[in-house]
């Protein structure tokens, strides 16, 4: 058995590793602002995201043993399930706006508790029901059918891709304790970029610009790539809890730069909102019935 020490200095490094990974985590509702088929920008962030973490695996002396054939259909399957999650949430943002499409993609540790339970043939426990009640009731603070019919699609296609990332996260889970993260990053990027590219033939919201282009090239290698590296560097340096923490604060910097670059509205009922879904998240992910497997 290996005990890991975790001195001041190694967990202040951690800190800002992780402090460092949500802000980049925030920035990645952003690219859903480009006037770009939510197809294009997926297929690209995995293209670029598998290209970023190969050279990292290289240059770090390779990304492990090659999997085994029931782990690449376990592989293919987190894949698909990425690209579904990817997707989806970034026609949410398109659809309304980013605040509501990370604050219903937070809703994530509801799925999976509800899910693991079900798995398990166990009721939740009160504490799973309140976070759970808490989290419905601040969806429902959060759109309003009447004020956009937008809005309300926006929030359950950001639902579904909180649920799509819930099942994602359940099926990863053991692949990450068989196999180099390393070598599962990249092969799940690998297949979202090849299982979506077939469709782009079928997109008219392509890339036009330079800015459009180094855009894209910033989500697949600064928000995926390194994002991921920073997390794994600061899971080994704090607890999984902590790191799971800071993560979920995502929305946070997200909200926050939208309403800086972007100037989208901050309203009364996005803060509580949001306030309510973060601090029931946090309470879902402390419990530690899950665990968040990066996106």
């Amino acid at each position: 058995m290996v005990t890991v020490i975790r001195t001041e200095e190694t967990q202040r490094s951690g800190l800002i590793a992780i402090n460092l990974a949500a802000i980049i985590f925030g920035t990645a509702a952003l690219y859903g602002k480009l006037d770009i088929s939510p197809f294009w920008i997926v297929m690209m962030r995995g293209t670029f995201a598998s290209i970023a973490i190969a050279a990292v695996g290289l240059l770090g002396g390779g990304l492990g043993l090659v999997p085994t054939i029931p782990q690449l259909r376990s592989l293919l399957v987190t894949g698909i399930l990425l690209a579904i999650h990817w997707v989806t949430f970034f026609e949410s943002v398109q659809l309304a706006g980013v605040a509501i499409a990370t604050l219903t993609f937070a809703v994530f540790p509801l799925f999976t508790v509800l899910l693991e339970s079900m798995k398990a043939r166990r009721r939740p426990s009160l504490l799973e029901l309140g976070a759970g009640l808490a989290i419905v009731v601040a969806v429902a603070l959060l759109v309003d059918a009447k004020d956009s019919e937008a809005q309300l699609t926006g929030a359950i296609v950001g639902l579904s891709s909180a649920l799509a990332f819930a099942v994602f996260g359940i099926k990863a889970q053991i692949l990450t304790t068989e196999i180099n993260p390393l070598m599962v990053s990249f092969i799940q990027n690998l297949v979202v970029a090849l299982c979506l590219t077939p469709i782009l033939a079928f997109s008219s919201q392509v890339p036009k610009t330079m800015t459009d282009w180094v855009c894209l090239v910033l989500l697949g290698v600064v928000t995926t790539a390194l994002m991921h590296q920073l997390y794994l560097f600061a899971l080994k340096r704090l607890s999984a809890t902590t790191c799971s923490g800071f993560i979920a604060l995502e929305p946070v910097y997200a909200i926050l730069f939208a309403a800086i670059f972007f100037e989208e509205p901050l309203t009364l009922w996005v803060v509580v909102s949001g306030a309510l879904i973060i601090v029931a998240s946090i309470v879902l992910l402390r419990a530690e019935r899950v665990t968040v497997v990066l996106d």
